[in-house]
């Protein structure tokens, strides 16, 4: 179909379909046999697949800083059963450590739009606006963060992660809008580090905010 002749109830039936059919391995036209119940359950459904997702990456965030700061299994265990046990959009940060190490960590299940290459605007600012806050502190959980190591992780979808976070962190161009939470976003962006494998726990500060791909399994 050409650009001119786009229908997008088209385009949605056939990813719809395309996506319940690679359960049920069914060829049918689910599009047009939905009832209005049931696609407001789906509508629940994807809430909860939300919800799962960002409790699976936060849960892979926690065996990464275990592995990586060397934590002892009993403060493994416990920091995974901490992330377990908070229920969804609960004040405060994804992970959070108080004790002899301090790191907060906040979560972002995003895939480049599209399928493509970079985030998109409202994506970048939700990633922009968590670092702001790691910075800020949250009155109900950390008010104030300069000992913590601040931490985003960002779900890793492989190399197009990697491309929408090497132009999140070197943006092109010069902002244009002089509304304050603009050029607070732009200005974060300054402190915003990736996470590799060339640095070591005593390279972080609490200076910055570490980006850090996470694979869930």
């Amino acid at each position: 179909m050409g650009k001119d002749n786009y229908s997008r109830s088209e385009d949605l039936k056939n990813k719809l379909n395309s996506f319940i059919s690679s359960f049920t391995e069914e060829d049918k036209n689910y599009f047009d046999s939905l009832s209005k119940e049931q696609l407001l359950g789906l509508k629940k459904a994807l809430a909860y697949i939300n919800n799962y997702l960002t409790l699976k990456t936060t849960l892979a965030m926690g065996k990464w800083i275990a592995k990586y700061f060397k934590l002892s299994r009993k403060e493994e265990d416990d920091l995974l059963k901490k992330i377990d046990e908070i229920k969804p959009n609960t004040n405060g940060y994804d992970i959070e450590l108080k004790n002899h190490l301090k790191v907060i960590v906040e979560i972002k299940c995003i895939i480049p739009i599209n399928n493509g290459n970079s985030f998109g605007a409202a994506q970048r600012n939700a990633i922009l606006d968590d670092a702001l806050k790691l910075i800020k502190g949250k009155k109900r959980s950390i008010p104030n963060t300069e000992q913590y190591i601040k931490i985003i992780g960002l779900l890793d979808v492989g190399e197009k992660t990697d491309n929408a976070i090497e132009e999140l962190v070197n943006p092109m161009g010069k902002i244009r809008s002089k509304n304050q939470i603009s050029q607070d976003r732009r200005n974060i962006i300054k402190k915003l580090v990736v996470v590799d494998n060339s640095i070591k726990p005593n390279d972080l500060t609490t200076e910055y905010i570490y980006l850090k791909r996470i694979q869930i399994d």
